[in-house]
């Protein structure tokens, strides 16, 4: 069979007329037609061989198109656990209509007739993956040549677009795989022996610092070790005293610093050696008289640090990429023992990430990839967040250093099997494992679990208000998903949209409640009346409404209810079946406590739990029976020229219209909340549905009980009579910046062209000022044919406008962590989360010195483990030298080793955030003051 068939690509790259030219001059590219075969044979033929070759093997290892296709189908079955045989390989081949191409079953048959053994089948494999890495350098090469062409890209840019050509071709060979525990036993007994014959030797580099070489067992290869601290505090120093220690026992050590030049750092290296005042020595006022003048001690400490191999890098705004070759070849020239980086947030990126938590924690990613490939320990230090001042005391915490924000408290996480509404704070020590809904990357909505939940300490929240009605409570710095990406609350303005759910689906509802229960609730949370100290009534003009409470609760409760007709309504008195004595309590009173419910004045009800976990069917039901009482289905009557409908449902509170519209939600009906006060009355709050889509789908799913129901059929014929306004459902105006013009020109389309394709005469600049309705986007994707739109047009996204942000106090706030796709929704808004750190030990500095003008801890730093993923967790003590900018272990010193803890009863008067201290000792603002702050301007202006 000929290789007429043969594609390659690499990397979205097409290479097929690369090799085919190559063959035309007889010069096969690395191959082995044979083996390929011979292999997928056996793999037929042995349905276990291929458990021993498919972490080996991709489908672009094979050279032959036919067979690649064939191994991607054996691949596919094994992933969901299907026979592989003949039959099961030609029938997939055939759904996918790839029979023909790959040669017909006759070419299956004749694998399976090579008569192969599943003996040698990894070395088979192997050989494969090998002749691919070699076609993968020819096609780099090839690549490489082509940027070399290309005179008018910057140098930098083609060699590290060529470093990283190579560097993935590295990445794809396999080179490790499992360890036998018994080598790993042996091993760990000979490590373990020798710190034994060594009296206790350290396991890792030493720090310099015993208490912390104690607690550590030093710095451990391939650990990441991040050192955080606020500005000021002295993070810079307390690393070169490690590089400088670690330095003068011997070992390597790599400086990248971003902030500080080499000059800088060398001087600081000095005065720290030889404790002399760093002002002398970058003024030159240095001593020259006595046995240990400035000179003396200088020339000692440079004789040692002449013998130290420290290697520094000052060079401003390195990439995790250009470090990570630096290091490598540095590695390579001279060897390494530390990596120290200065400092994380000043590293630079080649890519276009979409905020800074994603930036930082894809940088924070390549530095502990560099501690993996090197096996050294890498020290990266990063500065914290400013919530460790809006903290009493000043403390700093793991937290801190994500920069994602935080929400208050009560904000609401709906559990995406359940349905089950959760306050973010009860998470925070929940032992269960949730599952939240979770914004994916195709525009879906989709479900992910939560693994971690967490407090952050006190913050200033603000509350985010939506043209829905919907709010939130989050921290200035806290993300929410634009059409531009994650931006930070304080980055929104008026006007602003920004993403959230269309609808809400849920995996597995409880169905807790009866349908009778259902029915009673939706009545009684409407018109009811179930206080304390009062009887229990429910008020009704609808004679259908008074039946059917009553006879629920004859069926639920075994109560005759009594029924008083009014001037043009009804009271049904719910009176206890049985005597109320202390130990006997009204069965309805028992009913509300069970659901979780208080019995309260209208303007504090809510919606208890079990509501929220019920199917969309008894969802449908509950809210069928809720807008029979304080519901409206009508036409608009001032509408004159065409008769609309006018769907809503009103309450006094707040927290039950929200719920109302987060059931609405649930089942796919777009609502809104609108506020209306009227003289000294309390503040009316209406869920009102808008559009003909949504007003057919809520009169088709739901309806209404009763006499208010009647007009239903009629209405759901006058709603498909409607055209549907198509500005109601907008994507943003800056999509046609941000999404649209890149595939245009990634497409070779001109505005013109592209005007015809979506039927529009309007300019390109015209179409900027206006928002993309859901059938434009329809057209524009059919015109471009880009995976980006369909997902677009399929997306379960609704752009909420904001209308309001206002500032609130400071109190607690939390966050949580959901993996991989790092955002979840809470009262129904998409946000984004806070991400596990990818550290091996977390060190933060704190001094109390720095915040308070008169303390017992002067100059005493306080270095706290606050993750050490192999080892205990924990703090100790240093001294800070300020004359020579060092830390020093305080055995060596005259202060106490008694570090007293930060009191929480601080005098906040003295409060005094680093950056804010000046040589007139001057205070920064007190917690009291931040409240008192100038609210954000988060006008267009």
């Amino acid at each position: 069979m000929s290789n007429q068939n043969y594609k390659y690509k690499k990397d979205n790259t097409d290479y097929t007329n690369l090799f085919k030219s190559l063959e035309a001059e007889g010069k096969l590219p690395p191959q082995n037609i044979e083996l390929e075969e011979t292999l997928l044979g056996t793999l037929i033929l042995d349905k276990n061989t291929i458990t021993r070759v498919a972490d080996i093997l991709l489908d672009e290892d094979f050279y032959r198109y036919e067979n690649r296709k064939i191994y991607s189908v054996i691949i596919e079955l094994f992933e969901k656990g299907k026979p592989i045989d003949v039959m099961t390989i030609t029938n997939r081949l055939k759904e996918k209509d790839l029979l023909p191409e790959i040669g017909g079953a006759s070419y299956l048959a004749s694998l399976v007739n090579k008569t192969p053994s599943s003996y040698n089948c990894e070395e088979y494999a192997n050989i494969i993956h090998r002749k691919r890495i070699l076609r993968d350098l020819i096609a780099a090469s090839y690549e490489i040549g082509r940027l070399g062409l290309n005179e008018d890209d910057d140098v930098d840019t083609v060699l590290d677009q060529a470093e990283q050509l190579i560097f993935k071709i590295a990445k794809k060979k396999i080179e490790k795989n499992f360890v036998d525990i018994k080598s790993g036993l042996v091993e760990a007994f000979e490590r373990i022996d020798n710190l034994q014959k060594n009296g206790g030797r350290l396991r890792g580099i030493t720090t310099g610092f015993s208490q912390l070489d104690n607690l550590l067992s030093g710095l451990q290869k391939s650990d990441m070790i991040v050192v955080g601290a606020r500005p000021s505090i002295g993070k810079s120093s307390f690393a070169l005293d490690i590089a400088r220690h670690t330095a003068l026992n011997g070992n390597k050590v790599a400086i990248f610093s971003l902030e500080m030049s080499a000059d800088q750092l060398v001087d600081r290296f000095i005065a720290a050696e030889a404790n002399v005042n760093l002002w002398k020595i970058r003024t030159g006022f240095l001593s020259s008289q006595g046995e240990f003048n400035d000179y003396t001690l200088l020339h000692d400490a440079l004789a040692r640090l002449s013998e130290t191999k420290i290697f520094i890098d000052d060079t401003p705004g390195l990439t995790a990429l250009q470090i990570r070759t630096k290091a490598r070849r540095l590695m390579a020239e001279h060897g390494l023992d530390l990596i120290i980086i200065d400092y994380l947030q000043l590293i630079g990126t080649t890519s276009n990430y979409i905020n800074s938590v994603q930036q930082y924690t894809e940088i924070s990613k390549a530095m502990k990839i560099i501690a993996r490939e090197l096996n050294v320990p890498v020290i990266a230090l990063s500065q914290l967040s400013r919530s460790v001042e809006q903290r009493i005391p000043p403390v700093p915490k793991l937290s801190d250093l994500r920069e994602t924000g935080c929400l208050a408290g009560d904000s609401l996480i709906m559990k995406s099997d359940t349905g089950e509404l959760i306050p973010i704070k009860d998470l925070v020590n929940s032992k269960e494992k949730i599952s939240v809904n979770s914004l994916d990357h195709d525009w879906s909505i989709t479900s992910k679990q939560v693994s971690k939940a967490f407090s952050s300490g006190k913050k200033m929240i603000y509350e985010l208000k939506l043209r829905s009605g919907n709010k939130i409570k989050a921290s200035a710095n806290h993300p929410f998903w634009k059409v531009s990406g994650w931006t930070r609350l304080d980055e929104l303005k008026t006007g602003d949209f920004i993403a959230t759910p269309r609808e809400l689906k849920i995996s597995n509802p409880k169905n807790e409640m009866k349908k009778e229960e259902i029915i009673l609730l939706a009545h009684l949370l409407g018109d009811g009346c179930i206080l304390p100290n009062q009887p229990y009534h429910y008020i009704s003009a609808d004679p259908k409404n008074i039946e059917i409470v009553s006879k629920t609760a004859k069926k639920l409760f075994g109560i005759k209810a009594r029924i008083i007709k009014q001037k043009n309504w009804w009271h049904v008195y719910l009176t206890s079946p049985n005597h109320l004595t202390h130990n006997t309590v009204h069965p309805i009173t028992t009913w509300f406590n069970n659901l979780n419910i208080e019995r309260v004045d209208s303007y504090d009800k809510k919606l208890p739990s079990k509501v929220f976990s019920l199917d969309d069917k008894n969802i449908a039901l509950f809210l069928k029976h809720l807008w029979a009482t304080d519901g409206n289905i009508s036409y608009k009557k001032s509408v004159k020229t065409h008769r609309e409908p006018a769907i809503f449902y009103s309450s006094t509170s707040y927290d039950l219209a929200w719920g109302v519209k987060h059931l609405l939600l649930r089942l796919g009906i777009k609502s809104t909340i609108t506020e209306k006060k009227k003289g000294n009355y309390r503040i009316c709050y209406t869920v009102t549905i808008y559009g003909s889509e949504n007003h057919l789908k809520f009169l088709k799913q739901i309806g209404c009980f009763g006499k208010r129901g009647e007009i239903v059929a009629e209405l759901i014929k006058h709603c498909k009579t409607i055209v549907a306004n198509p500005n109601t459902d907008l994507w943003p105006k800056e999509t046609w910046k941000l999404m649209i013009e890149p595939i245009l020109i990634s497409k070779n389309i001109e505005w013109k062209e592209f005007k015809k394709l979506i039927n529009t005469r309007k300019s390109k600049e015209g179409l900027f000022k206006i928002g993309i309705s859901k059938a434009m986007i329809t057209k524009i994707a059919q015109a471009l044919k880009s995976p980006l739109i369909d997902n677009m047009v399929n997306s379960n996204i609704y752009w909420d406008q904001v209308v309001s942000i206002k500032k609130l106090k400071v109190e607690e706030v939390f966050d949580i962590t959901v993996p991989k796709l790092h955002n979840f929704i809470a009262n129904d808004i998409i946000l984004e989360n806070s991400i596990e750190q990818d550290a091996d030990v977390v060190m933060l500095l704190y001094r109390e010195d720095k915040y308070r003008k008169t303390t017992e801890n002067a100059n005493v730093a306080e270095v706290i483990i606050a993750k050490h993923r192999n080892g205990a967790t924990g703090s100790v003590k240093l001294y800070f030298e300020n004359n020579c900018a060092s830390f020093r272990n305080l055995e060596t010193t005259n202060i106490s080793n008694d570090f007293n803890p930060p009191d929480e009863n601080l005098d906040y008067n003295s409060f005094v955030p680093p950056e804010n201290q000046s040589t007139d000792n001057e205070y920064g603002p007190t917690p009291e003051e931040l409240e008192k702050e100038e609210d954000i301007d988060f006008s267009d202006n």
